[in-house]
């Protein structure tokens, strides 16, 4: 039964592969036969890809011919970092690696357009480094300008072959690579802030100028954007060991028309033209620790602080700035305070309406003062009226009011509103103060008026 049963598997498939025309040989009787033929076809399996051989043998050929011949300046490694940035005023450094891989093989590195001060030069302590290395000098960036880029070509080149076997055709060969320097402005802070001009005692009802001299990296005379100074007041009017209060300076500091714009001293030096006003601000009076009048005081005591700030926002440390302003005339005419004006004159546009507060006092509360107001010729005819101050009959409170009209010129704005004060004790009157506030148009039209529409007869009127 045995028999018969492999018979059975065997002839199926012996037939099935006759009738495909995938087995030529006719069937054996024998057994043995049959079965060596059954097992010879289970084990062939399926059939598997072909490997066309023409193709591997000519892919072969052609990496030969590569290995051979095919020196491409592929070979040299230059690499460096993505970016190279600088700061002016400070040294830095970046590596940049140039190298053949065969034995014994040298590579220099050169570099075109490399701005002043810049240096390539071999690293002392790693083989086929190279080290670009640069410290900006001030000013390498434009003064209205943030960044600045410097295109470079670095090139390296094969000096010495080594051991390779196409030395002949490798020595020479060169590989460049474009990089870019990035140079960013200085961040060092304003510094060397001093004070010029401005001694430790100055007489009142005197007009003392002064100047504020200033170092300020990276911004020069061709910036449009300028330093600015920073005049404020503390608040530390007491102190341990003295009986007196500082009071506040920087109420007499104005601004110095006829020198507005800060000079550029050159390398890197400013100056700003200030002046310390007792003459046109009132000289307060010098108070004790308590708060109460020093009436045998031969001066007031002030502070005030100073800073300097550059474009970009950074600042000097404060310098603290101490005046005794010294009595130099009995306190019997009054002052007038115009510390709101913060200058010595008022500058107005066409079209502009001003008001102004200043006040006029005595020193002495028993006192009674008095402003008069003198006829102005100025276009609009600007207004003062004053009122006792809630202070006492010692003090005017007033204000200046003026809607200056928009056909005013340069030449009609160039005056003054010419005030005098006095003040009455016991029916004595006092020396009249009398104080000029300079008008004159402003450099800068704020263009409040419509634009008018300029007739020939108005041109010439204007030349006149």
């Amino acid at each position: 039964m045995k028999t018969v049963k492999s018979l059975m598997i065997v002839i199926p498939a012996a037939m099935a592969l006759t009738a495909c025309d995938g087995w030529q040989k006719s069937p054996s009787s024998d057994l043995q036969d049959m079965r060596a033929q059954a097992k010879t076809i289970t084990e062939m399996g399926p059939d598997k890809p072909r490997t066309v051989t023409n193709e591997v043998v000519v892919e072969k050929q052609v990496e030969k011919i590569i290995k051979e011949t095919g020196v491409t300046s592929s070979m040299i490694l230059l690499t460096a970092d993505s970016e190279m940035i600088f700061k002016e005023g400070e040294a830095k450094s970046y590596s940049i690696r140039a190298s053949l891989p065969v034995p014994g093989a040298t590579v220099g590195l050169t570099a075109t357009n490399l701005p002043d001060g810049a240096s390539l030069r071999p690293s002392p302590t790693e083989k086929d480094v190279y080290v670009l290395s640069w410290n900006p000098p001030m000013y390498t960036v434009g003064s209205d300008s943030a960044l600045k880029s410097i295109q470079i070509k670095l090139v390296a080149t094969v000096t010495d072959a080594g051991q390779a076997k196409n030395a002949a055709t490798l020595k020479g060969m060169v590989k460049e690579l474009d990089k870019i320097l990035f140079v960013t402005k200085t961040t060092i802070a304003p510094s060397s802030l001093k004070v010029s001009g401005l001694n430790a005692e100055v007489s009142e009802d005197q007009l003392t100028p002064f100047s504020i001299i200033v170092t300020v990296p990276g911004i020069d005379g061709k910036s449009t954007q300028k330093p600015r100074p920073l005049i404020s007041y503390d608040g530390q009017a007491t102190s341990i060991g003295k009986d007196y209060q500082e009071l506040d300076g920087s109420r007499y500091v104005i601004a110095d028309l006829s020198k507005k714009e800060p000079e550029y001293l050159g390398n890197s030096k400013w100056k700003f033209n200030l002046i310390f006003d007792t003459k046109n601000i009132a000289v307060q009076p010098q108070l004790a620790q308590n708060g109460s009048i020093m009436s045998q005081a031969d001066g007031t005591r002030v502070r005030f602080t100073v800073k300097a700030f550059s474009p970009n926002g950074l600042s000097t440390p404060e310098t603290l700035v101490q005046v005794k302003i010294v009595y130099t005339k009995t306190i019997t005419a009054p002052r007038f305070d115009v510390s709101g004006l913060g200058k010595q004159g008022l500058e107005v546009s066409p079209g502009e309406k001003i008001v102004l507060h200043f006040s006029a006092s005595s020193n002495n509360r028993n006192a009674v003062v008095a402003v008069e107001t003198k006829n102005s010729v100025l276009p609009g005819n600007p207004q003062v009226s004053c009122a006792v101050s809630s202070t006492g009959n010692h003090k005017q409170d007033c204000t200046l009011t003026w809607e200056v009209p928009c056909d005013a010129t340069s030449k009609t704005l160039k005056g003054s509103i010419d005030l005098a004060a006095t003040s009455t004790l016991n029916g004595r009157i006092s020396d009249v103060t009398d104080y000029s506030l300079k008008t004159l148009k402003a450099a800068k039209d704020k263009k409040l008026c419509a634009a008018p529409v300029e007739t020939a007869a108005k041109k010439a009127a204007e030349a006149k």
